[in-house]
């Protein structure tokens, strides 16, 4: 299967931070606008963020982000804010840091990024703290602001610390791949749980570049109560049945979401089509095969693979259906 991976230009340094209000009116007022900004997100034009990209940057690749930050002991308290044109997941020394199966994202339609503040406190750990961010392009939007990311907090004697992330980060590609058409290339071969760690072992990490895009972008930045999306049913097929064309799956009703199948025995490199997912087999002896970053809206599915594929591979079948939701809590 052949992958765009179109490089933009290079571009020049640019930034943003989150704006600081002054509002010259009655306090009574001010209070009751700033509760509001709490309750909802704040938007801005951008200025003074530190936007970063892996070297080669392109608009299909997904990126994994890393960094481990050194502390004499555990901070007190400290939130990570992270900004992107793109999707993302987060974690915090291994843990996914939200329960958020897509989290708020850039629509093509408008140059609004998403920005995220989370409470990481509860994940700090004494000495090393590794946060790494998984970044998704999306379709259509064309530049190499990728991420923009800011560790913050009070350290363990309460003094206050700030940390961009920079050129000293680490990045690296991940075989997996966000197309045009509402689909996704996941080769499974490349998956390494280490890439999150504080021991990421031999991976072929690079350093991230400065981004020199030179687009300026309104973002929003999403506290505690945002539009947010997650899992809330899994669904078995009413219906499976196969032919000269491949393995058809009903599930009996529409639904957005995913499709993850259960793989037992497939052979390492075997490739296989689940609707827009192509994905490359590990050649584990059990393995799952699922979207991360797109979602699509269907009744039946066609499952088809090369020449290596048997449908007797398959161990199971699920319906993940993903709905729109709003996100109400500190607590990620």
């Amino acid at each position: 299967m052949q992958i765009s991976t179109h490089n933009n230009n290079r571009y020049r340094r640019t930034a943003f931070r989150p704006p600081i209000i002054f509002l010259c009116i009655p306090m009574r007022i001010s209070l009751l606008l700033f509760l509001l900004l709490q309750l909802t997100h704040l938007q801005a034009q951008e200025f003074n963020c530190y936007w970063i990209c892996h070297p080669e940057a392109d608009d299909s690749s997904q990126i994994q982000f890393q960094h481990t930050y050194r502390s004499i002991k555990r901070p007190q308290q400290a939130s990570l804010t992270v900004a992107s044109t793109g999707r993302f997941q987060v974690f915090v020394n291994e843990r996914n840091v939200s329960r958020d199966v897509l989290l708020p994202s850039m629509a093509h339609s408008n140059n609004t990024a998403q920005a995220i503040s989370f409470d990481i406190t509860r994940f700090l750990d004494e000495q090393y703290n590794t946060i790494a961010i998984w970044y998704s392009p999306i379709e259509g939007i064309k530049t190499d602001k990728q991420i923009s990311a800011c560790y913050s907090g009070l350290d363990y004697d309460g003094k206050p610390f700030s940390h961009f992330a920079d050129g000293s980060w680490n990045c690296k590609t991940t075989g997996m791949y966000t197309l045009p058409g509402n689909e996704e290339y996941i080769d499974g071969r490349r998956k390494n749980a280490l890439w999150k760690s504080t021991d990421t072992g031999n991976l072929d990490w690079k350093n991230p570049c400065t981004s020199s895009d030179t687009t300026h972008f309104t973002y929003i930045l999403n506290t505690s109560i945002y539009p947010s999306q997650h899992i809330v049913k899994h669904l078995e097929p009413v219906n499976i049945s196969t032919d000269n064309l491949g393995t058809h799956v009903d599930f009996g009703r529409t639904f957005t979401g995913w499709i993850r199948i259960t793989l037992r025995e497939a052979k390492m490199g075997e490739e296989i089509q689940i609707g827009g997912l192509t994905y490359i087999c590990t050649g584990e002896m059990d393995e799952q095969a699922c979207r991360k970053f797109t979602y699509d809206t269907q009744k039946t599915v066609l499952i088809t693979g090369d020449s290596d594929f048997k449908p007797e591979q398959i161990q199971s079948i699920e319906g993940l259906e993903i709905v729109p939701y709003i996100h109400n809590s500190y607590l990620y």
